[in-house]
């Protein structure tokens, strides 16, 4: 505040600095180039800038607060006609009667005429007008200043918040992972060492290509892939997996790890089906330009019986956090039950 108050001195001594010597160098002109230096121009410049500087600073400081600001633009507009007429009537009446005894040879003004008073309070006016002019784009200046450090911030708030987002599907990731390598490795199963070989492929993945804020859809899509090949493993036959890519993919990207949470979901839930009737459907649509569409369906029974503290999970909620983060009005996100059909609805405008 210190700094800002030290420039608006700074600020306003150079602008009388300047209309002072604008004042005086229309005088020298208007006298033929002569007498610039003595007392008359001078003083009589100095008494111009005085009346001025009144009106200013009544405007500056009284009406632009009170009247301006709280947009009472009728009341403010007369009461800078009104200043303007004032400071017009004492120039003219300081200019006719006390000040002419300091001013050497005839008088300059005989009597107050309607002209004089004119021209003073149209030059008060552009004064008022311009200081105006120049307060507001200070202001606006300052403000534009004072979002962006605001915008920084916020921005700064927002990447904290999606790196902790991210950070957060990683383990969780790698956890239900390794619970289903556990699962396998306690029944001896084969399919462990392939399990774990998929493993490998997906965590460098996730440790080495996602540091970026977006990938490549198309990796996207191969980590998904992998995903799927590695829930056919530890789940075999009892749930039924089909994944379709619908239109061109193109070379659009996209938040990583935004698909995986929810597909996960649905293995979560459709793994549950009995008599191997769970099914697991993804399909990812493109057909519509710079938009993509993700649709997941599984089977669901809300009696089902679920591990309530992993069914608390941050997959999801996750998901639709970093969605309204990354993709504000630019997403939908819907979820439907229809029976034992659960299904969730996901598009993102990606151009």
């Amino acid at each position: 505040m210190k700094t800002i108050s030290r420039s608006k001195i700074i600020y306003h001594i150079i602008f009388w600095v300047v209309a002072f010597t604008l004042w005086l160098f229309t005088m020298f002109v208007a006298s033929n180039f002569k007498n610039i230096l003595q007392f008359e121009p001078v003083f009589m410049t100095l008494v111009f800038n005085c009346c001025f500087a009144a009106a200013v600073y009544l405007n500056l400081f009284v009406l632009k607060p009170l009247l301006f600001r709280k947009r009472r633009f009728f009341s403010y507009i007369l009461s800078i006609i009104g200043a303007v007429s004032v400071t017009g009537i004492v120039i003219d009446f300081l200019l006719v009667y006390p000040l002419n005894s300091f001013v050497d040879g005839e008088k300059i003004f005989q009597e107050m005429s309607f002209m004089a008073w004119f021209n003073f309070a149209f030059f008060a006016l552009v004064y008022v007008g311009v200081t105006t002019f120049l307060s507001l784009m200070r202001e606006w200046f300052v403000l534009q200043q004072v979002n962006e450090k605001f915008n920084d911030v916020e921005r700064e708030k927002l990447e904290a918040e999606l790196k902790a987002l991210k950070t957060q599907i990683n383990p969780h990731f790698l956890f239900n992972t390794l619970n289903n390598l556990y699962s396998l490795t306690l029944d001896k199963s084969d399919k462990a060492s392939d399990l774990v070989l998929r493993l490998s492929d997906l965590m460098r993945y996730i440790l080495y290509e996602c540091n970026d804020r977006f990938v490549s859809i198309a990796k996207e899509l191969d980590f998904i892939h992998n995903y799927l090949e590695l829930q056919k493993i530890r789940l075999g036959d009892t749930v039924k997996v089909r994944m379709e890519i619908t239109g061109q993919v193109g070379e659009y990207k996209i938040a990583p790890l935004l698909f995986e949470p929810i597909i996960e979901n649905a293995f979560k839930h459709g793994s549950l089906a009995r008599n191997n009737d769970g099914f697991v459907n993804i399909l990812f649509n493109f057909e519509k330009k710079g938009e993509l569409e993700l649709i997941v369906e599984n089977r669901y029974n809300k009696e089902w019986p679920i591990n309530e503290e992993n069914d608390k999970g941050i997959g999801v909620s996750n998901v639709i956090r970093r969605l309204e983060l990354l993709y504000p009005d630019r997403h939908q996100f819907k979820v439907d039950e229809f029976g034992d059909l659960y299904r969730v609805i996901m598009s993102i405008k990606i151009s």
